[in-house]
């Protein structure tokens, strides 16, 4: 169905979910003078998936003026390492990599990091309605409506229905549910296990550590007082290790020849989380009167760190067209969300399948050829903006990879560093 939002000046906004995409879009939307109220109920899950950053997401705190407070709880992260098998290992500093944006980033404490965007949008002067959103479709129609009790709930803040309603309830997915909204999911149909533990082995501190394992993969990431360990792998591996998650978890930690000697003495610190629906991307994002923002739009592996990256991004592309108000507006934004999408879900791919590092591994044997030399500074700098999230905002970044993908594999089997 094509987009249909009217062309007309957006006054108010009801945004459902108070995550960081929700929090970010609120803090904007009210710089522009736009009334906005977020539902939210301050309960969450113990640990979220998310928890590392990525240089391409440091303006945007800055432009939300809450770097400092998120560094003042955070773990600095200067680069990244990628251990795919004892003779190929890859580790990549940010302040060598990157061009024109941020040479670091953090990682961050979900519950901290949360808290802080949604008191960034409180101050801005957020309304922050702690009810749960309940959303009703409107008979013969492409819109949506606030029920009678969560507009009660909002204390008269609108003056009948918002103008716009903005569903961020992330994996909860309210509207696109309600509608029966079609999604393209990924087709290995991974799980992810994970918790935090009291320390693991780490190649350089801070560095978000992606490893693959006998089966899958796992990450590492350094917190403050601990480390986010996470497997992801197909479920019917998984299941091999226990009848419970946490069962599978303490097993896959003493059990998998990789796991054991880098976090085989580890001390988990918290429950095990499971995450089943691991990559998805809405078939429709925008509607007569309702907008999906971050997670809800879609969410991409995260085996780049990419996902708070495209969750903040699409709120301020989302920012600027709801300021803007026009059909055309809401048109580019679905395009430009979709786009930063599909670009890290074929990024994904080129991991899973080997190609990615079989590339890297390539460029490593012909350093000492002397046009690779010429040519390794300038593919550095755009192979880079991977690991700095901002892969998917350059054209001629992007065609470099997927040169590098078709042609620069020189003969090796990518398979060899394949993700079983």
């Amino acid at each position: 169905m094509s987009i249909t939002i009217v062309n007309a000046k957006i006054k108010t906004v009801a945004i459902l979910g108070g995550g960081p995409a929700a929090s970010t879009l609120a803090t904007l939307l009210a710089r522009k003078k736009i009334s906005v109220a977020i539902f939210h109920v301050p309960k969450r899950a113990p640990l979220i998936v998310g928890e590392s950053l990525v240089p391409a997401i440091i303006p945007m705190l800055q432009a939300l003026g809450v770097e400092e407070k998120v560094a003042s709880f955070s773990t600095f992260k200067p680069g990244a390492t990628f251990n795919l098998r004892p003779t190929d290992n890859f580790s990549f500093f940010f302040n060598k990599l990157i061009g024109k944006t941020a040479t670091y980033a953090y990682n961050v404490p979900r519950d901290k990091f949360d808290d802080a965007l949604l008191d960034t949008a409180r101050a801005a002067g957020v309304k922050i309605v702690e009810a749960a959103a309940n959303v009703e479709k409107v008979p013969g129609t492409d819109k949506i409506k606030l029920s009678a009790e969560t507009l009660a709930a909002a204390g008269g803040f609108f003056n009948g229905q918002p103008d716009l309603i903005v569903d961020a309830t992330g994996r909860l997915r309210l509207v696109p549910k309600l509608l029966g909204l079609s999604a393209q999911e990924s087709s290995r149909g991974d799980s992810a296990l994970f918790a935090h533990v009291d320390s693991t082995q780490l190649d350089h501190p801070g560095h978000v550590h992606t490893t693959r394992i006998d089966h899958g993969w796992s990450w590492r990431i350094p917190l403050p007082g601990r480390v986010s360990v996470g497997m992801v792998m197909g479920p019917e591996h998984m299941a091999k290790f226990g009848a419970t998650k946490e069962e599978r978890y303490d097993n896959l930690l003493k059990q998998d020849s990789v796991l054991q000697k880098v976090a085989g003495n580890a001390k988990r610190l918290t429950p095990v989380m499971e995450y089943q629906n691991y990559s998805l991307i809405s078939g429709r994002i925008t509607g007569e009167n309702w907008v999906l923002v971050g997670d809800t739009a879609g969410f991409i592996d995260p085996v780049f760190s990419s996902g708070l990256f495209l969750g903040m991004n699409s709120a301020f592309i989302l920012a600027e067209a709801i300021s803007t108000g026009t059909p055309a507006a809401f048109k580019a934004y679905e395009k430009e969300a979709r786009h930063h999408l599909e670009t890290w879900q074929e990024i994904v791919t080129y991991f899973y399948d080997g190609r990615l590092f079989t590339f890297f591994r390539v460029g490593e044997i012909l350093k000492g050829n002397p046009i690779i030399k010429v040519l390794t500074p300038h593919i550095s700098k755009h192979m880079g903006r991977i690991f700095s999230g901002a892969a998917s905002t350059s054209n001629y970044s992007l065609g470099l990879l997927r040169f590098g993908m078709k042609n620069g594999l020189r003969g090796e089997d990518p398979k060899e560093l394949a993700v079983r």
